[in-house]
């Protein structure tokens, strides 16, 4: 599923025809896809080292479109001390927010866009990937259609500009002509010019919306990579205002629930 719209998971409704679209019709129908947003989902963060060394984290994931801006709540909840609690806001326009928090923290905590890089528990995903709002950067070329293994897709090039922020100097997604589903996305660092490589797995739909059931990062020329494994969710659930607010990131102890 897509936050994180995607989230780092995706979701996506299938397009219609086989007819070519302009770039001005492709971001209409990713913004119907955004405006749709409902999900639960749970599943496996995983880091792979570069022999073959798991180390697997659980987490949960919620995400709802309310008043153009997608609402994201992830929360990281096995190992205990990995526990942590995210809250992404990514509007239809303007800069994103990323709040965190563990329980029994004073306040939640707001993540500065200078740390919108840095890894999540140590894999290859960073914050910025769960915010996952590329498309909505100002800048988009349809570069033209290409294929990926056995799905012809469009190639989408995207580029930060004017207040879009950004640790990426471009993202090229290959998007699945049938569903707008990404199958393949490239995100290029403008700190250091490296290539990171984001490929998605096991694309199904269910009640209109496509989804993968895995995504996984890798660093070309390096060794391990990382993987977002979803076992068990559904779209259209009509998930609660309720259940974005803030005071959850520091929600106590006593009677809390992993499965919100």
């Amino acid at each position: 599923m897509r936050v994180l719209a995607a989230v780092f998971l995706c979701a996506a409704f299938g397009a219609s025809g086989q007819t070519p679209m302009t770039i001005q019709e492709l971001r209409a129908r990713l913004e119907a896809v955004r405006a749709a947003t409902d999900f639960r989902a749970y599943g496996r963060l995983v880091r792979v080292a570069a022999l073959g060394e798991r180390q697997t984290y659980r987490l949960s994931v919620r995400a709802r479109w309310f008043s153009g801006s997608v609402r994201i709540f992830c929360e990281i909840t096995d190992p205990a001390p990995a526990r942590v609690r995210l809250l992404l806001e990514s509007p239809a326009a303007g800069p994103g927010s990323i709040r965190t928090g563990h329980a029994g923290d004073a306040r939640p905590v707001t993540v500065p866009f200078e740390r919108w890089g840095e890894a999540l528990l140590g894999t290859a995903f960073t914050y910025e990937d769960l915010l996952e709002n590329h498309f909505q950067w100002r800048q988009q070329v349809l570069t033209g259609e290409t294929r990926y293994g056995a799905r012809a897709c469009y190639l989408v090039k995207s580029t930060p500009e004017g207040d879009d922020h950004s640790h990426y100097a471009s993202v090229t997604s290959w998007l699945d002509r049938e569903s707008l589903y990404p199958v393949r996305v490239e995100k290029t660092l403008r700190s250091s010019g490296a290539t990171e490589e984001f490929l998605y797995y096991g694309l199904r739909q269910s009640k209109g919306i496509w989804s993968a059931s895995q995504i996984e990062v890798k660093t070309p020329g390096q060794p391990g990579s990382s993987l977002l494994i979803v076992t068990r969710g559904a779209a259209k659930v009509h998930v609660a205002p309720g259940e974005f607010g803030a005071a959850l990131l520091t929600k106590p102890p006593s009677g809390e629930s992993h499965e919100f």
